[in-house]
């Protein structure tokens, strides 16, 4: 395929090769629609020489094995890069290395193409590069397909991650011109194609791949799909040559040359073919396969599937028998043995092999690909035993908790455990309800919870196993999410018993670790919550750094949410920031989806409590946006609502209504207070402050016994003034409580809370204070509440400041705007401010050129030095 109508492409791409020479390495994602062309513009870069080219491919014909594209490019890199045993951690760590240092004066040009196929731990490969690219003597081009990203897709979520990264960039390539067409054209017989070059555009939509495909088709007719392209270019081989092109599409996106030689000649010898090897000449003098290398590809995936979906079933079961032979004598990945075992039809082989594929894949942090492992042993695991059956259930529902699939991780575990109570083991099925306990847990139903926690500790009393301890230990956690101090120390205090009593050998296992950091998470945040923060933080500490030694992700996850939740409640930011996003990076990397939604949703609470408006609303919209389990919706959900009750936009009335069912189904205070606080709030503002004292007063009993002065506090505050309210309270609400509505002021003040100090000022009756309270409610876009502070000034007589434009933002900007331009400081691009408020590219550019227009400056440099 021609390099048509690429100059500033290719002239971009070589003024970012030169900064990677300098020092200061790029990592470019190069978008663009199938068949545009991104292979042919890649591989011209990589012609130009200048750099030491590495080449991965992400392969989208069967669940790729992790690390895929890095496996390609292994050969071509410095050994110590991934050497045997080696963790991901220490993987990631020596490709940035090798890219630091390249071993000679020339920078590493990396490819990786296809993007959109990539596994997991690809997408957290491409992550870890892209936050620290920019101090690498590399380039790296990711390629990808901008139509097979879905909202929510993990490359979705990597590209407005790292949009705002130092040395991120975008190169997109768009289909051809017309003119481009007419060159193609031109350089073809027109009397071969039957038709003019304003005709083929108009079919082809300036696609590359298809207009190449459509000239050289040669049918006389101008072809309505790439499929009736590829397969007429097809029909004019030799029979030899078909049936060999059909092995090179079931072999996978890239076949290696000494495999089709094998598969091939073992075909000439069973008297199926005229010749070896040599039988894809033909194919490859006509270009629907091209060399790579010691690996044969077709010109694009498309292409390969068009070939792929003719070859009749009978036949090409016979063809994955003899790939899976010729690749098992090879050591080949799991992962592809699989895929080849289950086109075969070989039972006994996909389950050996997926399951070390599944298991391999849950090691490296792929979690979704290791879900999909185990599902496809499991299709044909009925004629193992139950025991087996069981272990792999069992997998598979954890796979699935990770992954935020709560409803079929019950329906896994489930399964586990009526194998495991048919076989009499009676630990195993303990076991499997602590664990349905805790996946009732995450779907928010908790009075299900508890009773299949008190289950399973019933079932392993005296068993003195690790399983035991566990089951001791989540029952703590419960009470722990109950905010019951007391029954946190106890239930803790069993669980270490337990582990305390197990032989010396088992103690130092992996299962004894696993319930230790699990058993310092729940004490440490109880004593975070209950106000001793310091040896409640040691704890917790504690916990994360054993998690993380042992390669525990759920472990460190929790550790990381309820370090940061906690900080976030008591309205200690630094550190909230730092955990939530060390937490983020962590979660994301590692594709633990039921906590890094969760992470999310504290993060818009965090940045709403802030004042960061529009950055609240971007988070807590994309996490209800992706879906999430109960738990995780419960807190970008009530952030949402309140954003409307305080600013008088959009519907508050729905969120609130499905934020109380979900809290009272959980039924905990960590979950009651902060609704009915929000809810008290929402009718302030309304002007109904009868109605915010009934909520509190109708909350309070379910409140009242938290060992959290802070859960207490936010509806305390709300609460008539005769109500006697025993034990302690936060010091912001305990000055409200008292009346001392200056002194809660000062606090929330000192705690960056503006809205909280404006609320405080405001619900004091002070004329000077409802004048502050007004400044401050439209500072941070409170529209409806500055309102209602202006509304109390008025009924007493007093100076009301006036609403201007000006008091909405300074420079005029519309609420739309002030959300783009709090994106615009964070150092986003159009296209990730596009991505984050789910609007067009071009409407991210008009509200870019429209603030800077009213703001009065050039550019998005000036715009943040401004401050605006």
């Amino acid at each position: 395929m021609a390099l048509l109508e690429r100059d500033e492409q290719v002239r971009a791409a070589r003024g970012y090769l030169a900064d990677a020479a300098a020092g200061r390495g790029r990592l470019v994602y190069v978008a663009g629609e199938a068949g545009v062309g991104k292979t042919t513009f890649l591989d011209h870069l990589v012609a130009l020489g200048g750099a030491v080219p590495v080449v991965g491919w992400c392969d989208g014909s069967a669940t790729p094995p992790p690390l895929g594209p890095l496996a390609d490019m292994a050969p071509d890199l410095p050994p110590d890069v991934w050497p045997d045993g080696a963790s991901r951690g220490e993987v990631f760590a020596g490709l940035l290395a090798a890219l630091r240092e390249p071993p000679g004066p020339l920078p590493y040009l990396v490819v990786v193409e296809d993007a959109h196929w990539a596994d997991e731990a690809t997408i957290d490969l491409v992550r870890h590069l892209a936050r620290r690219i920019h101090s690498c003597r590399a380039l790296v081009m990711v390629s990808y397909r901008p139509e097979d990203t879905a909202a929510g897709d993990p490359l979705r979520v990597l590209l407005g991650d790292t949009a705002s990264a130092t040395g991120t960039r975008r190169i997109d390539l768009s289909p051809l011109t017309p003119e481009g067409v007419a060159r193609l054209v031109a350089e073809h017989d027109p009397a071969e194609t039957g038709g003019d070059a304003a005709d083929l555009y108009a079919v082809t939509g300036g696609n590359p791949f298809f207009v190449t495909e459509a000239l050289a088709a040669g049918t006389g007719a101008l072809p309505q799909t790439v499929r009736d392209a590829v397969l007429a270019r097809a029909s004019r081989l030799g029979e030899d040559a078909r049936r060999a092109l059909e092995v090179v599409a079931l072999a996978g996106s890239r076949a290696e040359a000494d495999l089709l030689d094998d598969v091939l000649t073992g075909l000439v010898g069973a008297g199926r073919l005229g010749a070896g090897l040599g039988v894809l000449d033909e194919a490859l003098e006509r270009g629907l396969v091209r060399r790579s290398g010691d690996d044969l590809l077709f010109r694009h995936e498309l292409a390969r599937r068009a070939v792929l979906a003719e070859v009749p079933p009978g036949r090409a079961t016979e063809l994955h028998r003899r790939l899976l032979s010729a690749l098992s004598e090879r050591g080949a990945d799991p992962a592809r043995l699989a895929h080849h075992a289950e086109e075969a039809r070989d039972r006994g082989a996909t389950v050996a092999h997926a399951r070390p594929a599944g298991a391999r894949a849950a090691e490296m942090g792929a979690h979704r690909e290791a879900a999909r492992q185990f599902e496809r042993a499991l299709r044909h695991a009925d004629d193992l035993p139950a025991g087996e059956r069981a272990q792999l259930s069992w997998d598979l529902g954890y796979e699935y908790y990770l992954t935020s699939r709560i409803d079929a991780a019950v329906e896994a575990v489930d399964r586990a455990r009526d194998l495991w109570e048919s076989l009499g083991d009676g630990v195993r099925v303990g076991d499997a309800w602590r664990c349905e306990s805790r996946l009732q847990w995450f779907a928010g139903r908790n009075v299900a919870a508890l009773d299949l926690a008190e289950r399973a500790v019933g079932l392993l009393d005296g068993s003195g196993s690790p399983e035991e301890a566990m089951a001791l230990s989540h029952r703590a956690s419960l009470a722990m999410l109950a905010s019951d101090l007391t029954g946190t120390r106890e239930w803790s205090d069993r669980a270490f018993a337990v582990l305390d009593k197990l032989p010396d050998a088992q103690r130092a296992g992996a299962g004894p670790t696993e319930v230790r950091v699990h058993a310092l998470n729940n004490l440490g945040t109880m004593e975070v919550v209950a106000g001793d923060l310091g040896s409640g933080q040691r704890m917790l500490v504690d916990s994360l750094a054993g998690a993380r030694a042992a390669n525990l992700h759920e472990h460190a996850a929790r550790a990381y949410c309820n370090l940061g939740s906690s900080a976030v409640t008591q309205r200690r930011h630094e550190e909230a920031h730092r955990y939530l996003e060390e937490g983020l990076g962590y979660c994301t990397d590692r594709d633990l989806d039921s906590w890094t939604t969760y992470l999310v949703g504290w993060r818009a609470r965090l940045r709403l409590d802030r004042g960061l408006v529009a950055e609240a609303r971007a988070d807590a919209e994309s996490v209800m946006r992706g879906g999430t389990n109960a738990v995780g919706t419960l807190e970008p959900l009530l952030v949402v609502a309140q954003l409307a009750a305080r600013s008088g936009e959009g519907d508050s009335d729905a969120p609130f209504a499905r934020a109380v069912a979900m809290s009272e189904e959980m039924g905990e205070s960590q979950r009651v207070a902060p609704t009915a606080a929000a809810r008290c709030e929402a009718a302030w503002i309304a002007g109904d402050p009868a109605e915010a004292v009934r909520l509190a007063t109708e909350a309070w009993p379910r409140v009242a016994t938290a060992d959290c002065p802070w859960l207490r506090g936010q509806v305390a505050t709300w609460l008539a003034a005769d109500v006697v309210v025993a034990g302690p309270l936060a010091e912001p609400y305990a000055a409200e409580r008292a009346g001392r509505w200056a002194e809660a002021a000062d606090w929330w003040a000192s705690a960056a809370s503006p809205f909280e100090r404006a609320l405080a000022l405001a619900r004091s009756g002070d004329p000077a204070a409802l004048a502050e309270a007004v400044r401050l409610f439209d500072g941070v876009g409170a529209a409806a509440a500055a309102q209602r502070a202006r509304a109390l000034l008025r009924a007493q007589g007093a100076p009301v400041p006036r609403a201007t434009r000006s008091s909405a933002h300074p420079d005029g900007l519309t609420a739309r705007e002030q959300e783009v331009l709090g994106l615009v400081e964070r150092g986003l691009s159009d296209a990730a401010i596009a991505e984050a408020l789910v609007i067009s590219r071009r409407t991210a550019e008009h509200h870019v050129a429209s603030i800077l227009a009213k703001v009065g400056v050039r550019s998005r440099r000036e715009l943040v030095g401004r401050g605006a």
